[in-house]
């Protein structure tokens, strides 16, 4: 049964009242997902007797086949909600292309996410997730939480299998940089008078006090810098002995891309960890890749420490 279609059939009858009632389901389809009789009743102004009559008119059995029916159409609606997601993230912005990744690739976590979460793990800001919602139809992050919540949860199996894709990206990494890319990184942190860490913040941060930690065991004097103040202070200190080093996940902000300009104007080289897609991969002195595939990035960094401190360690001290 197509109730969609038996309700726009009913919304033109001469019936104000059942046809009011038509109209207020379609005008409110997706609301209706978990609504009772009474509920459904009281909302649209009618007695439940006028429902238990639009129900048979319709061609129900009873009224509970008229809500399945109803409850029904209105879940078919949020999964066409998610293929609008999907349809739609194309046109959309680079900031919004994330939350739109976010959110389909966890629809269970962004349904039920503050938006300061959903922000988070987009890796975006709350506007952004408020400007996301609006163009996709919602009225704010409720309503687009409802909506996702309302969609049910379908799960599609990896075209590769995790530890396949990890050695896939992990091996393309290692060929993308050639082995005297490695040696001179590690030749030019060894002798730097000082060696200044910046890099990704918010989730990722972990990952940067895990290159912090590692360079700094191997003896190296470095300095890993997240207030920004203190950054802007210490870049216009930096000498050609020193180095700066810039992990770089997933983008470059504003902040890092001052810190490429002072380093050039003081002809302080530039270390950069970061995918090929990014601009500064081509800005750096030295390049030292991570894998495209986003989802393998965080072993890609623990994969670049290692080679960094097999070379260092094989290097005797300056």
């Amino acid at each position: 049964m197509d109730i969609v279609w038996q309700l726009r059939q009913q919304s033109e009858r001469a019936d104000a009242q059942e046809s009011r009632l038509a109209r207020f389901i379609l005008a409110n389809l997706d609301a209706n997902v978990q609504t009772t009789m009474e509920g459904l009743a009281a909302q649209a102004g009618v007695s439940q007797e006028v429902l238990r009559r639009f129900a048979a008119s319709a061609g129900c059995r009873d009224l509970d086949d008229f809500l399945h029916q109803v409850r029904k159409a209105g879940q078919q609606q949020d999964v066409a909600f998610i293929d609008v997601i999907r349809q739609r993230q194309a046109s959309l912005s680079q900031q919004e292309k994330r939350v739109a990744e976010a959110i389909l690739s966890d629809t269970t976590f962004a349904a039920s996410a503050t938006i300061e979460q959903l922000a988070g793990r987009a890796e975006v800001s709350a506007a952004t997730i408020t400007r996301f919602a609006r163009s996709m139809g919602c009225e704010d992050i409720r309503d687009l939480r409802m909506r996702l919540a309302r969609a049910p949860q379908v799960r599609h199996p990896p075209a590769i299998a995790p530890l396949e894709a990890i050695s896939q990206a992990l091996t393309q990494q290692f060929a993308l940089a050639e082995r005297a890319t490695w040696t001179r990184a590690a030749e030019t942190l060894r002798k730097a008078r000082s060696v200044l860490l910046i890099g990704a913040s918010g989730p990722q941060t972990p990952l940067v006090a895990e290159v912090h930690q590692r360079l700094h065991r191997l003896g190296l004097a470095i300095a890993w810098i997240q207030d920004d103040n203190l950054l802007s202070m210490t870049l216009s200190r930096l000498q050609p002995d020193d180095v700066l080093f810039i992990l770089a996940p997933d983008v470059v902000n504003s902040h890092v891309l001052s810190a490429v300009h002072h380093a050039t104007i003081q002809k302080t080289p530039v270390i950069a960890l970061c995918p090929s897609t990014l601009d500064l991969a081509s800005q750096a002195d030295i390049w030292l890749p991570l894998p495209v595939a986003k989802n393998t990035r965080r072993y890609g960094i623990l994969f670049a420490l290692d080679q960094l401190e097999t070379t260092l360690l094989g290097q005797p001290n300056p």
